[in-house]
C-alpha cells in the first residue's frame, strides 16, 4: 500500500473504525477510474495492513462502465518479428573469439494484427454516485463532472492508442453503432458481425438492422464507419445512414450533455 493511499485511508479513520460510505463517496469523488472502472478494497489478513484493525466490511463498486472481451475477426498469419541482427551478432563473436558460433539461434516473436470487435456500455444513471449501505443512492458529484468524465472516456475511445513492446498500435475504432438509450441493454453486443477477406471487412448489415430494431422507438441509432476498411463501404453508408467516426463521437459526447442538463 503506497504513502498516498495510507494517508487518504487514515483520513477516513477515527477510532480504528472506517466509516466506508463516507471514503466510497470521497473515492468516486476524487478517483474517475473508481467512479467508472469500480473497485474493491478488502480487509487483509495481514497485522501490518492499516486496515487490518478497522472494523468495517469491504469497499466496493461495481462498475458503472461495462466492457465486453474484444474478438478478433482476422485470420492468423503468424508472421515473425525477428528481433536483432545475426550478422551483427557473428562480426561481435569473431571480435571476442576470432570466430563465430556455429550453433544460434534469432530472437523472435509472433505478430498478429487485426479487427476487432467489442461493446462498451455506460450507465449514466451511475456515474458519480454512491449507493450506500442501507442501499440509497448519494450524488456525490454535479451534472457538470458527471458529463466531463463520460466525455472524456468517449474521447479515449475515438482515439485509442496502446504501447506495446515499445511501439504505438492504434486502437481507434473504425466502425461505431451505438447511442444514449432508455433501456439498459447491450443492443449491439452480438449484433456487429464481419468477416474480413484479403485485408477488407465485409459488415452483416442484416445483422445490425435486426439490433437496431430492438432499440425503443424514436431514439436514435448512431452509426459512424471510417473511409477504405469495409468491401460494401456504400452499402453501409446508404443503408444504414452512417456518418464519419468522428461525427458519430461528437454526436454521442452531445447526447451525454443533454441527459445531464448541461448543453
Amino acid at each position: 500500500m503506497d504513502e498516498k493511499l495510507k494517508e487518504y485511508i487514515a483520513k477516513h479513520t477515527s477510532k480504528d473504525t472506517l466509516d466506508v460510505d463516507k471514503f466510497g463517496e470521497d473515492l468516486v469523488k476524487d478517483y474517475e477510474e473508481f467512479d467508472l472502472f469500480g473497485g474493491l478494497f478488502t480487509k487483509p489478513d495481514s497485522k501490518s495492513s492499516l486496515l487490518s484493525s478497522l472494523k468495517a466490511n469491504a469497499v466496493k463498486r461495481t462498475s458503472v462502465v461495462k466492457l465486453s472481451y474484444a474478438f478478433s475477426i482476422s485470420p492468423f498469419k503468424s508472421d515473425m518479428d525477428f528481433m536483432n541482427n545475426i550478422d551483427a551478432y557473428d562480426r561481435y563473436l569473431k571480435h571476442l573469439y576470432g570466430k563465430s558460433e556455429k550453433e544460434r539461434a534469432i530472437v523472435n516473436s509472433e505478430q498478429h494484427t487485426s479487427h476487432y470487435i467489442y461493446t462498451l456500455t455506460v450507465d449514466l444513471d451511475r456515474v458519480g454516485v454512491w449507493e450506500t449501505e442501507e442501499g440509497k443512492i448519494k450524488e456525490v458529484i454535479d451534472s457538470q463532472a458527471k458529463a466531463k468524465r463520460v466525455v472524456e472516456l468517449l474521447e479515449v475511445i475515438k482515439t485509442l492508442s496502446r504501447q506495446i513492446r515499445g511501439r504505438w498500435e492504434n486502437l481507434s475504432p473504425v466502425f461505431v453503432v451505438g447511442g444514449v438509450f432508455s433501456v439498459k441493454n447491450p443492443f449491439f453486443m452480438d449484433a456487429v458481425k464481419a468477416v474480413e477477406k484479403e485485408g477488407k471487412l465485409i459488415l452483416d448489415i442484416n445483422a445490425l438492422r435486426d439490433a437496431i430494431d430492438l432499440v425503443p422507438e424514436g431514439e436514435e441509432v448512431l452509426v459512424g464507419i471510417a473511409s477504405g476498411h469495409f468491401h460494401n463501404e456504400e452499402d453501409i453508408r446508404t443503408q444504414l445512414s452512417a456518418k464519419g467516426v468522428a461525427e458519430v463521437f461528437e454526436s454521442l459526447k452531445q447526447k451525454v450533455k443533454s441527459v445531464y442538463g448541461v448543453l
